[in-house]
């Protein structure tokens, strides 16, 4: 026992780091891929794309290389879609593949909170701003599921670092260079945050001299040339051009834009959504954020408001970085009339980094800080007794509709002889569960797609090969293969003894 004290005194802090990373971890591992059990229709779409463009070089638009997927008709982000496919090479196109890209940037989002603060502020500062991360709800929930757009925040947390580290090491403005441009491929509202927050610390580094003036020169060539092909994309969609086609790459106009559809914030807005987003940290959608415990838990108000006033009376160069990614991430709450938590994701690492800051300023004994400590720990407890909960787990399941994929594979393999497949249309875009789950190739897709509403922002497939996205014929037992919500079983149940079960869908076949 004398030993292990011994160790653990020579290695405090590694043995301390071990511990957050490890319950981070954990946290996130749990039941991995059955909670949320099933598939949201944005995995659903980035994973087939990614599917499609690693085996077919096209996605199911028929773009090669796009900077852009237009997924629907108003576009999908990139980035994710390429981070996916080696792992969709090696795992297949299935739940893991497309969600491990996110579990993986938030584990790396919890390393780099440690490694910034601790250079920025201290150690103890620093693994105050890890374990914020590691136990932040806003930072799990998005772990476990792909939406593209979650890895802008973890993105901007790294450039956040290479930033800092260059004023040590100035190559790392190089490195910072890379991803802010790579972040531009992740999330629309990274157009707005990271344009202006590149542009102000070019300038600041500038006028600080914190980087010696070649490597900002050779930075700022770099930034301009990963990021050309989507300022080029912003172009030809802003001003309704066509299609651009630079060898394999394509530059793609989109059927509508979603962003410029959701703008047009007032003043009003701006408030009310910074009170609810930032104050309150909850959107109201389950699948992001629970009420009283909200992003990175409402508790935190006091303390990253007195984050802010230590960085801005200090004014020291790093403090005015990170002030101004908040300052900017916070524009957001003035663009989108109606935002959610995903939509604002990039403030929630400066308000996290700031949080840790307050509470190490206000912790100034060992029993303050361990009042601290014990509030978000009775916090974290019970986020997870509610997130891991049999309530919480059954409406998710609902949600992301669990049982969906497993009914259409089985529908697959009954009409291999070619029968129509009839798949219920009251999921959100049924034809792409399909897509993903059947692997249909995108060549096949685009042939035989029909749409209600070709051309719009959301289009509708109402069929493609030998599927049929309207169950109306099982209400008249027309024959067919049936893939229908569990609900309707009594529907069908006197037509068919061949009935097959999903948890939230069932396949019929009736004769």
């Amino acid at each position: 026992m004398s030993n292990v004290k011994k160790f653990v005194k020579l290695h405090r802090e590694a043995v301390l780091f071990v511990l957050i990373f490890t319950l981070a971890a954990l946290v996130r591992l749990v039941m991995f891929c059955d909670h949320p059990a099933g598939l949201n229709q944005d995995e659903a779409s980035i994973g087939y794309d990614a599917w499609a463009l690693m085996n077919f070089g096209i996605d199911r638009n028929g773009f090669s290389l796009p900077v852009q997927l237009v997924a629907w008709g108003s576009g999908q982000n990139v980035l994710y879609a390429y981070l996916s496919i080696p792992f969709i090479a090696v795992f297949g196109l299935n739940v893991f593949s497309v969600r491990i890209v996110n579990l993986l940037f938030s584990l790396i989002t919890v390393v780099a909170a440690y490694g910034t603060v601790k250079r920025w502020k201290g150690k103890r500062t620093g693994f105050i701003a890890m374990a914020m991360v590691a136990a932040a709800p806003w930072n799990i929930m998005l772990a476990r599921w792909g939406l593209e757009s979650n890895v802008f925040p973890a993105l901007l947390m790294l450039s956040i670092w290479a930033l800092l580290k260059s004023t040590e090491k100035p190559r790392f403005f190089i490195v910072a260079a890379v991803i802010l441009s790579l972040s531009l491929y992740s999330y629309g509202s990274a157009y707005l945050v990271i344009t202006l927050f590149s542009l102000a610390c070019f300038v600041y580094f500038i006028i600080k001299k914190l980087v010696p003036l070649r490597y900002l020169v050779i930075g700022a060539a770099v930034y301009a040339l990963i990021s050309l092909p989507i300022y080029l994309f912003m172009l030809v969609n802003v001003f309704q051009l066509d299609t651009i086609r630079l060898g394999a790459l394509s530059i793609p106009r989109l059927n509508g834009n979603r962003i410029d559809a959701q703008s047009g914030a007032t003043l009003s807005d701006f408030f009310h959504n910074f009170f609810r987003l930032g104050i309150e940290q909850t959107d109201l959608i389950e699948r992001n954020a629970f009420p009283f415990y909200g992003c990175f838990y409402v508790i935190s108000l006091p303390f990253w408001l007195l984050g802010i006033y230590k960085c801005a009376r200090s004014r020291k160069g790093f403090d005015i970085v990170l002030l101004m990614s908040l300052v900017f991430s916070v524009l957001l709450f003035g663009y989108y009339n109606s935002p959610n938590i995903n939509r604002v994701n990039a403030i929630y690492i400066p308000l996290i980094l700031l949080t840790a800051v307050g509470i190490d300023d206000f912790a100034d004994c060992r029993r303050s800080f361990a009042a601290i400590f014990l509030a978000y720990l009775m916090c974290f407890c019970g986020f997870c007794f509610t997130y891991f909960g049999e309530n919480y787990r059954v409406s998710m399941s609902r949600e992301f509709y669990s049982g969906f994929g497993e009914a259409i594979e089985a529908a697959d393999d009954i009409a291999q002889d070619g029968r129509t497949v009839y798949i219920t249309n009251n999921v959100n875009m049924p034809y792409i569960y399909t897509l993903f789950y059947t692997q249909t190739p995108p060549d096949e897709y685009i042939s035989t797609a029909k749409f209600a509403n070709k051309g719009s922002m959301f289009e509708i497939v109402t069929s493609f090969s030998n599927y049929v996205f309207n169950t109306d014929g099982a209400e008249k037992g027309e024959s067919g293969v049936y893939v229908l919500e569990a609900s309707r079983r009594e529907l069908v149940a006197h037509m068919t003894s061949d009935i097959q079960v999903f948890d939230n869908y069932i396949v019929a076949v009736i004769p």
